[in-house]
């Protein structure tokens, strides 16, 4: 057995939140800021996700390398996370480098539905209400149209629209993602009817902009995208739960301003929002505004490799 590291990208959700753990398609991307671990040769403290994963990977397979050293620096902004899928990446790697360390070939589809579904259960088991459309971002890379129902997944490889300029912007503050999702939680188990409404709309949205997107029809993805990150702001106020604050919502008034839309990208609360253009020139000038407003453009590649070797 030879030990090799691996790397994993973080995700940038485009579309599908909430809405995906009710068996809606979510759009994904990987992103090029990644997660990579090497092995150590003696104790590290590790994330939960991370020994979850190799735990796993053990009981499967036998006894391997025991210890990772993690890097996230990449997903992370003074030692704050980004909102890019950092867990959900670290765990990825963790099985890509315990698959690879025994001689497997993460190049082989079928060794990346493997990574799959140790790190979607590893990271499962430390964050149960999750979709696990960051586990398939991280493991499979590019653009993913992603549904899940029950115990069953679905992913399937999209292309980004030619003309279709995609920004992120950072709001300076990491989200409670937990928080949120309670929220929402509780929710559903008080008012469940309109819970219900609001995943009616959601679902339809989101169904929409997976479409486009995979037509290719650029308009009708920055439109749908303005209208779900308006369906997220009705669900936060249904639920109590700051899903569209302050900062996101001013990226999504500057967007507009530039024929373009913004909505959070993930759970929403802070971390990231997601912007859609027609041209870079409309793209650039949102970037500058946002500078003005104390909002942190992020630099990113869009469509990522996947899981691999380092």
């Amino acid at each position: 057995m030879t030990a090799v590291g691996a790397s994993a990208p973080g995700k940038a959700l485009l579309c599908g939140e909430y809405a995906v753990l009710e068996g809606a398609p979510a759009v994904v991307a990987a992103v090029d800021r990644r997660v990579s671990v090497t092995w150590s040769q003696g104790p590290r403290p590790m994330p939960p996700e991370v020994e979850a994963t190799l735990r796993l990977t053990d009981a499967e397979l036998g006894p391997g390398p025991r210890w990772l050293n993690l890097d996230v620096s990449d997903l992370q902004h003074d030692r704050v996370k980004l909102g890019l899928g950092s867990s959900a990446a670290a765990a990825v790697a963790a099985a890509g480098a315990s698959l690879a360390s025994r001689g497997y070939d993460l190049g082989d589809p079928e060794v990346l539905q493997h990574v799959f579904s140790l790190a979607f259960e590893g990271h499962a088991s430390i964050a149960p209400q999750g979709s696990g459309v960051d586990v398939a971002a991280s493991t499979f890379g590019g653009f993913l149209r992603f549904t899940r129902l029950g115990d069953e997944v679905d992913t399937r490889a999209l292309e980004q629209p030619s003309g279709l300029v995609i920004r992120l912007v950072w709001t300076g503050q990491a989200a409670r993602t937990s928080e949120l999702v309670g929220k929402v939680s509780e929710l559903r188990r008080h008012d469940p009817g309109r819970y219900r409404a609001c995943m009616i709309r959601l679902s339809e949205l989101t169904g929409r902009f997976a479409t486009a997107f995979e037509a290719g029809d650029t308009a009708a993805v920055i439109a749908a995208a303005a209208s779900y990150g308006t369906a997220m702001d009705s669900l936060g106020t249904a639920a109590g739960a700051p899903i569209v604050d302050t900062q996101l919502g001013r990226a999504a008034e500057l967007a507009t301003r530039f024929s373009g839309s913004a909505k959070p990208c993930g759970a929403g609360g802070g971390d990231v929002a997601i912007a859609f253009f027609l041209d870079s020139d409309a793209a650039e000038g949102f970037e500058v505004a946002c500078k003005d407003e104390g909002l942190h453009p992020i630099d990113v590649s869009w469509g990522a490799a996947g899981v691999e070797t380092c």
